[in-house]
Order: structure tokens, then sequence, then C-alpha cells
């Protein structure tokens, strides 16, 4: 099945997993290509097109038209040399009504009356390098993706010539490779090739459109831009597989030095190519399953563009490392702000890495738990994250939080130990490791320990703020937002979620024990004092909660529900059910959001979207996804109230167009407001429900 987009002027980030690379496409007359270690899109023309004969050359609209190095003039002196390359304006650029675009979970489809341009980047499951043969492995951690050409001369009376070429490139592949591949590269970091074929060429000048359209020059190698020129026959069509990779070799991180992980089964860039082309064809039939995942979900065409959107842009921030010592470190970095592992992120994306990759949570919890801990005056915390840009901080230490602060930059001490808490729980349950919980059990006890302790007067909820704080106060994921979610302090979205904590350890400790003992006792204690607490804070007759237990506060937040999303998930499913035993405490959530979910309130007056906080325009997907699912699946919400899905793909298309999967965004507009290519919004998996590979169901 095609989910075809009528609106197709956007960004995708067609990302290489465990590479922090991506292929990057969509904006028309803007740049595109290929970006390595950093998501931002390039700037660079991608030269994707066709001639028929004598006449003007027809191209897709990826480039910016400007001109990419240096050019004949820098040589010769010529001064009248423009910004704006005369042989761009020789070509004529489809426009928007004559193509069509198709977004998929493994990648997408441009098409023209003659052509069409398909990439794969998304193959499914990845093995635990642990697991698996050398061979199994070259296959499953290979940086690359795949490009098909379709080209249609069957109606044509001359030969129709063909073009995949780029700017930044600065050498042919046949030099390398005497001949056994054909492409181009940029230096050793990446490059896209083919096997030779007498219809296949290599073309590299000053202007690559020049090169292939209008002559069979040498291959010109001071220039920088160049590609490969297909030639179809006359009364023929044709089709070509394109292997698309990248290669960084050596140590590329600081603080905890590492190479990339595929450094290890593959030699070069050149190697990677080949095997890519090889194993083409396995390849493509590991895409149509992962087509056929999307295809057969239900899911509406709106869900599955955001579904397929948001794993794009996940893949594109993910990296696998290779240790000094051989150990593998999986690395999700986080969008624009190029932090790694952000625990706020984690446990959002613990849902996809369960179903995909199970063990990468497993590494990034075992990551977090021997680089991220330190102890403050109350127990055992998390940090935030663990370094930014391939620069690792010191153990126990952030990029991001800083002393004395009260918003963005404070510490998120009592919240990163909930995630760390609930995402080992998570993976605990999804993926069935009950051996792996009995070997963490003595640290799932301290963050119980710890997070009571933050309890200052036995209310099961987060009244203290950590002694590193200095002064400041702490605060949460949502540190963009003004204090109805910002605040960690007897904050309604935090208390639901330590309740979710405590219930999700009690049911663990009692699972791992046989038996009640003190620490699942303790926990049923906490949970039971957070319910009271919350459902005490009910405002009648006005049927919602406050958003900040303290200074009078009338905030009404949607996420006051997330934290209902985990028992489910952690062998507690009792606990999130009207008749279960904390009834009273789901029944009144429930009310609370049906009550918040009006227009001015939750629901933008102006667009329609999902606002998380009344009292905020700053709203987020990834959370309106998670809590879409709570509404829907847990609460029994299905209605119009909460099926807004049109509005929020209209957000990523429009709004948002210029940075593929943009999490924050003006709920007004779908206007970008921070977090640009983000890999947090595969919380849409929920919708799947299909978290674990044995395809559980939670609820």
């Amino acid at each position: 099945m095609e989910l075809q987009r009528h609106d197709i002027d956007y960004y995708s980030l067609h990302g290489i997993w465990g590479a922090y690379s991506s292929f990057v496409l969509g904006r028309i007359g803007r740049g595109a290509g290929v970006v390595v270690g950093d998501v931002r899109p390039p700037e660079t023309g991608l030269f994707v097109g066709y001639r028929v004969g004598r006449e003007e050359p027809h191209l897709f609209p990826f480039s910016s038209g400007r001109k990419y190095g240096l050019g004949a003039a820098a040589y010769h002196a010529d001064e009248s040399s423009k910004n704006i390359d005369e042989h761009y304006r020789r070509a004529t650029w489809f426009k928007p009504e004559e193509m069509e675009r198709f977004i998929y979970l493994s990648g997408e489809e441009w098409r023209t009356k003659l052509m069409s341009f398909r990439v794969f980047s998304f193959f499914g499951e990845v093995p635990d390098p642990a697991t698996v043969s050398r061979a199994s492995a070259r296959s499953a951690f290979r940086p690359s993706i795949l490009i098909r050409l379709s080209f249609d001369n069957s109606e044509g009376n001359g030969p129709m010539t063909g073009l995949f070429g780029m700017q930044g490139i600065r050498r042919p592949l046949s030099d390398s490779t005497d001949g056994a591949l054909l492409g181009m590269a940029s230096d050793a970091c990446f490059g896209f090739a083919v096997h030779p074929g007498a219809d296949v060429e290599e073309v590299m000048d000053w202007s690559v459109i020049d090169a292939a359209f209008n002559g069979n020059r040498s291959l010109r190698r001071l220039a920088s831009e160049g590609g490969l020129r297909f030639t179809i026959a006359p009364g023929r069509k044709a089709e070509y597989i394109i292997a698309l990779g990248v290669f960084r070799d050596g140590i590329i991180t600081t603080g905890r030095r590492a190479y990339a992980y595929y450094t290890c089964l593959f030699k070069d860039l050149e190697d990677v190519l080949e095997n890519a082309l090889d194993e083409a064809e396995e390849s493509l039939f590991r895409a149509e399953r992962v087509d056929a995942l999307l295809d057969s979900s239900g899911l509406s065409e709106d869900r599955r563009f955001l579904f397929a959107q948001a794993a794009h842009s996940y893949l594109a921030n993910t990296e696998l490392l290779l240790s000094e010592t051989g150990e593998p470190i999986f690395v999700v970095n986080e969008g624009e702000y190029q932090m790694m592992n952000t625990l706020d992120l984690t446990i959002d994306q613990a849902f996809w890495e369960a179903r995909f990759s199970p063990w990468t949570l497993r590494n990034e919890l075992e990551s977090l738990e021997e680089y991220s801990t330190y102890e403050d005056s109350m127990g055992l915390a998390f940090a935030h994250d663990q370094g930014v840009d391939n620069c690792f901080t010191p153990r126990g230490r952030s990029v991001y939080e800083l002393p004395g602060l009260t918003d963005c930059f404070s510490f998120m001490s009592y919240e990163e130990t909930l995630n760390w808490t609930i995402s080992a729980c998570l993976y605990t349950n999804l993926t069935d490791s009950w051996n792996w919980a009995r070997d963490k059990r003595k640290r799932l006890s301290s963050c119980l320990r710890s997070i009571i302790a933050r309890d200052a007067n036995g209310d099961g909820i987060m009244d203290r703020d950590s002694d590193r704080c200095e002064g400041g106060a702490e605060i949460t994921t949502y540190d963009s937002l003004d204090i109805s979610l910002g605040q960690a302090r007897n904050n309604l979205y935090l208390a639901v979620k330590a309740w979710a904590a405590f219930v999700c350890l009690e049911a663990l400790f009692r699972k791992l024990d046989g038996r009640e003992t003190e620490e699942s006792r303790d926990a049923a204690s906490a949970a039971r004092a957070a319910a009271a607490t919350i459902v005490a804070n009910m405002l009648d007759p006005e049927g919602f909660i406050p958003a900040v237990f303290e200074r009078d506060n009338r905030s009404c937040i949607i996420p006051a529900i997330e934290g209902l999303a985990y028992p489910a998930f952690c062998g507690a499913p009792e606990a999130v059910r009207p008749d279960g035993p904390y009834g009273e405490l789901v029944r009144a959530l429930k009310r609370h959001v049906e009550t918040v979910l009006v227009p001015g309130v939750c629901i933008d007056a102006s667009s329609g979207g999902w606002k998380l906080s009344s009292t905020s325009n700053n709203t987020w997907l990834s959370k309106i996804f998670l809590n879409q699912y709570v509404a829907e699946q847990i609460l029994g919400i299905s209605d119009e109230r909460v099926t807004r899905d049109s509005v929020h793909a209209s957000w990523l298309k429009t709004g948002s167009a210029d940075f593929a999967a943009t999490d924050q965004v003006d709920s007004t507009t779908g206007k970008d407001l921070g977090s640009r290519l983000y890999p947090r919004l595969v919380t849409s998996i929920l919708w799947l429900g299909q978290m674990s590979r044995q395809n559980q169901r939670a609820v």
C-alpha cells in the first residue's frame, strides 16, 4: 500500500542506522544530499533526472542552484563568474504539480511521468552484535542505504539519458576500485556506487548537469560535482540500484574514546558499497517486510505518515560505537542539540527499541548506570545526558545541567531517576529479561529509596530539590514550557509518573521474589500515597486537576495521563483499569482529560491540534502521540477530541517543513519552536501495539 502526500515540500531524514548519517531530501529548491555526524540538511545540490533525445534535461528540484566549490573562473581569473551557475538555468526543474511523493516506513519515492526515484533506508530489526556471525553483522551494521532509479523510454524515438549526481564529491570510485565500482565519493567519508555496465558512466565536471547531458568529456577531477550517467535505449525501460554509504575511520569521540562500530567489519567506503550492492536483493526484501508492518496496521494515512517520518529521523540520530576495549556503545543523539543518550528521550524511545533492537535499550541503560549516576544528599540520581557531538562527559555529569537555575538548564535529578527506573522495568517486561533485572536488583532498590527520599511529607510526590541545584529548582523534560509542565516540585505530570514508577517497581519486586517483601511493600505504600494526593487535588465542580499543587496554579495539562502508559507494559495492567486497585485515580484522570480536551483549553482554538498545556502554545508531538495512546487504549476515549492527526501531520509538512520530524511546535501554526530533526517522535509506535518481538499487546 502506498502513502501518497499531496503536500510534498518538506524534508525527510533517511538515516543510516547506527552511522549517525543521513540522506536528506524533500524541500523544493533547497539543498539535499548526505550529512555525516549531524542531522542538519546540507546546502549542497542533488541532481536526479533525465533527458530525452535533444530536449532540455528534466530534474527533480533538489538544489538551490548555488555553485559549490571552485569553478573554472578560479583558475583563470574570470570575474564574470556568478553565484548562480548558468548550467542550472539550462535544465527544467519539475514543478510540484508534476511530481508525486510517497512515504513508506522503509523510505520514500518521487515519481514523474517518465521516471521514479525511490530511497530504501529502513530494513527492520537489528540483531545484538554479541549473538551474530561476522557475515550477519556485516549485513546488519553496514552503513548504507539503497536507491532505485527507474526510467521509462518505452515510447521514445531516441536515447534517454539519466543522471544521479551530487555536489560535494571529490573523486570517482573507478579510480580506487580498478573499475569494479562506478560512482562518486567525498574523500573517504561518503559516496554512491553501482556495478559497472555498458549503459553506465561516471561524469565529473564544474557542472555535472552539463557533463551528463551535453558532452562526453573526460572526468574533471578538480571539480566538486559528479555523478552517474545512464543511457536507456529507445523503446526500453530500465532500473538501476545505487548503494549509498558512509565511512568514518579512527577514533571519532572524546571522553570515552571509540570508533564507529562498522569499522571492525569493513575496511573502507568501497568495501561498504560493494557489500551493499552484492546484498541488495536481500535488503530490498527486508524493506518490503518493513512496509508490510505499517500497511497491515490499520492506521489512518495521517498516522502512517507521522510514524514513518518519525522512524526516519530516529534512525538518523542513532550511532553505534566500538570502545577501545571492544565493547559496543549505542548512542541516540538528540536532533539539532546533538546531546548523547538524553535520558528524557530514552524512556520515550524504549517502546521502539524494545520492538526493533532490544539490546540497544539494555546497552543504554547499562551505560547510563555506569557513567551517568551520582549521589546527592538524598541518594542515587541520574544525569540528564552523556555528552554532546561525540564528546562524552565525565562520570555523573551532563552537558545540560547547571546549578542556581529554576528553568531551562537546571537539574532533572528526580525525573531522570524515574526515567531510568521505568525504562529498566519496560526492558525487563517487554523482552522477558528477568535475569538481567535480578542482576540490577540492588540498583533498582537504590532508585526506589532515592525517589521516596525526595518526598519530604510522605504524600508520594516530589517536593525536595537536589542539592546539586545549589539554591535553584529542579525541572522536568518539558523544560521550555511554563511552570505548568516545567517545574518538577509538586507537579501533576511528575506525580503520576512517580506513581507509575512505584507501581512498576512493586510488580517487578513481586515477580523477582515470588512474594511480598519490604521493597514491594514500600513501593506499594508510596504508590497509594501518590494516588491519594493526586485525587485529592481534583477541583470540583471544574473537573480538572491543576498542573502544579502550589501557588494556586490553575493550568490544565494533557500529560497528567502520561504515566498511565507504563504499568500496562510492566506487569501491572490492573493498575490502569477503572475498576482496579487504583480505580479512583484512573477515573479522576479520565475526568480530567475529558475536561481539558476542549477548544481554547488543551485543543488549540485556531488549528484544532493538541496543546499539552492550556497556558503554553509550545506543544510536543512525541508527547502528543504518547498521550493519545493513553487516551485511546487505556481510558477508552477515541472520538474526535483525540483523533486530530490531520492537524498534527500538517504541522510537519508546513510549519516545520524545514526540519523533518520536529518535536516542539507552535500549536497554532505548527511552526518549529525547538527539538528539530528529532528522534523522540517514535513514541508513535504505540499506535501499532507491537512493542516486542513477540508482538505482545499491553492491554
